[in-house]
């Protein structure tokens, strides 16, 4: 009893504190610590490996993932209860205090093989097509390096041999650099799999800021917006790099092309995180400008399931809107009162209109009136 409740204890600690977007979670049998980078509701997941003394999945294994499968009524799109759970992927390489790293293979849905490198959890690079290089190939590739006087590689850790494994988990992308004018060429195996996990981790992402917000509800009050947590806006800040990355590796109009609806799914979040921002800030204006902005180019969702979204933030904005225009009334008749001379009336309303449209224009003013009647 006392292990577990120290287990639990460690596990919280790691929950407030790490850095990441992601969390910890027990597998199905509340046995070992795993890493989930894009953490969703009614995920769950088993590991084959071996745990560390603090219950952290160690060593090489099989980490499975599932989601849970719900079944729609007869005759109506209302979900029902969750009937059970499908794999969502399985990833098989080394773990290291709950966390890959190292080199993971993965084979798709299509039998098609991948590898790609993982450090702390985290993916640092795109899926490479083919299974990885062999013991062999790699030492063939560090004696060509250095015969070139370039720095030799270091042996490559890994399994004698790596379970075929089917995956669809998103990966937390590097932050990307400027596209290129011209996207080099990416093999179709590989810009299949960039395009499933593009959508997947976007997914995840809105998931993430649905839970936050509530379910994007209508809004109508500025005190009712609460900022995201820290957590989730790094995964949106996540999700825009991986997004900006995609772009320059396939190409602005494969891009859109090929996940349009993403696209604007990603922009529609960046809008949130940056608009829930600037209002618990207290720049209701920057808010205000940066939804209209983006409102101004995408109007409506393209499908119905980013409707919740965009009644966010359609509604955000036109509270901003209307709040706008009742401070400048008082705003109004502040100027008037100051050019009277007036100056404690003049205070008052901009007060009045800071509590009703806070920005930091109104602030200065308030600021500038108070030094004033001191005599500074």
């Amino acid at each position: 009893m006392i292990w577990r409740c120290i287990l639990v204890l460690s596990a919280s600690l790691l929950f407030a504190n790490n850095a990441n977007c992601g969390a910890y979670q027990r597998t199905r049998d509340g046995r070992t610590f795993v890493w989930n980078n894009f953490p969703r509701p009614g995920d769950s997941a088993t590991w084959s490996g071996g745990r560390d003394a603090n219950g952290y999945a160690t060593g090489y294994g099989t980490l499975t993932w599932y989601k849970s499968e719900r079944a729609a009524v007869t005759g109506s799109n209302i979900p029902s209860p969750a009937k059970g759970s499908v794999v969502r992927g399985r990833y098989s390489g080394r773990m290291v205090k709950g966390k890959f790293q190292g080199m993971l293979v993965n084979v798709d849905a299509n039998g098609k093989t991948f590898h790609g490198t993982f450090v702390n959890g985290a993916k640092t690079s795109d899926w490479i097509a083919g299974p990885p290089p062999s013991t062999n190939q790699q030492a063939e590739q560090r004696i060509s390096k250095s015969s070139t006087n370039a720095e030799p590689a270091p042996p490559a850790a890994g399994p004698p041999h790596f379970a075929a494994v089917v995956s669809t988990r998103p990966f937390t992308p590097a932050t990307s650099a400027t596209a290129p004018s011209t996207p080099a060429t990416v093999e179709p195996e590989v810009k299949s799999r960039m395009i499933t996990d593009f959508k997947e981790q976007t997914q995840a992402v809105l998931s993430r800021v649905g839970d936050a917000t509530g379910n994007f509800p209508e809004i109508d009050r500025l005190d009712s917006v609460q900022q995201l947590p820290a957590p989730v806006s790094e995964s949106v800040a996540s999700l825009v790099d991986r997004a900006r990355d995609f772009r320059a590796k396939l190409g602005y109009e494969t891009a859109l092309s090929e996940c349009r609806t993403e696209t604007e799914t990603v922009d529609a979040l960046s809008a949130v995180d940056q608009s829930t921002r600037n209002i618990a800030g207290s720049d209701a204006s920057a808010a205000n400008s940066g939804l209209t902005d983006f409102l101004k180019n995408n109007p409506e969702p393209m499908i119905d399931t980013q409707r919740p979204l965009w009644r966010y933030l359609t509604s955000m904005r036109l509270l901003c809107s209307r709040l706008e225009k009742e401070a400048e009334i008082h705003l109004q008749r502040g100027a008037a009162f100051a050019s009277a001379g007036r100056t404690g009336d003049a205070i008052r309303e901009y007060q009045e209109a800071y509590r009703t449209f806070p920005n930091p224009a109104t602030a200065e003013k308030i600021r500038q009136l108070q030094r004033n009647s001191l005599g500074l």
